[in-house]
């Protein structure tokens, strides 16, 4: 007998586009729809449920309102081997968390170029690298800002442990934690990243 498989983008699922003033359903999609990815793909800002209204807000990058966020979206769009499962990974991140996103300028693809598979401003677990994460300024291609390294100062000690990591950056100030957690009995690390 085989595992269960936790991609959610393997079982059924439904979005309903409700009007919270009317109180109705204005439609209803199945999370393999191609016109509710259209509109994700076009509207991605309208599915967040914060307010855009404080100034450090407009950091967030998505790809309706960055054009490396939407290049990017494009070469995994164009590497997918199955355009329908690759809208069923898109959407399985719908609805959006309030709180999913963070609004730190680091995180501004107009800024900066970084690896999205080790850090993002998506608050999630990545998988955690011994070597450091780097940001590239855009303005200057080649030019390395700063780096985070999210482990412990002296490197890792278990080579063969899965390691996970977490990110919190304040939304104004140069200041981020990174929690690395492995998926033994191994105590976590946490580091407080700052600006010199």
């Amino acid at each position: 007998m085989e595992g269960v498989s936790r991609n959610a983008d393997q079982y059924p699922a439904f979005f309903a586009v409700y009007n919270m003033e009317t109180s109705e359903i204005i439609s209803f999609y199945p999370n393999s729809a191609d016109e509710l990815y259209l509109l994700f793909e076009h509207f991605c800002d309208h599915f967040h449920a914060t307010s855009r209204t404080p100034l450090f807000m407009n950091f967030i990058s998505s790809h309706s309102n960055n054009i490396h966020a939407l290049e990017q979206l494009r070469l995994i769009k164009n590497k997918s081997s199955s355009f329908s499962q690759f809208v069923k990974r898109m959407l399985a991140s719908l609805p959006f968390s309030c709180q999913s996103q963070s609004p730190s300028p680091y995180f501004d693809q107009s800024l900066f170029r970084f690896d999205e598979k080790l850090i993002s401003a998506t608050d999630r677990h990545r998988q955690s690298t011994d070597h450091p994460i780097k940001f590239i300024s855009r303005r200057h291609p080649f030019s390395l800002k700063f780096k985070i390294k999210p482990g412990p100062e002296a490197g890792s000690t278990d080579g063969q442990a899965k390691k996970i990591c977490s990110f919190l950056f304040h939304p104004i100030l140069p200041l981020a934690l990174s929690i690395q957690q492995t998926l033994f009995l191994h105590p976590s690390v946490v580091n407080i990243h700052f600006r010199r």
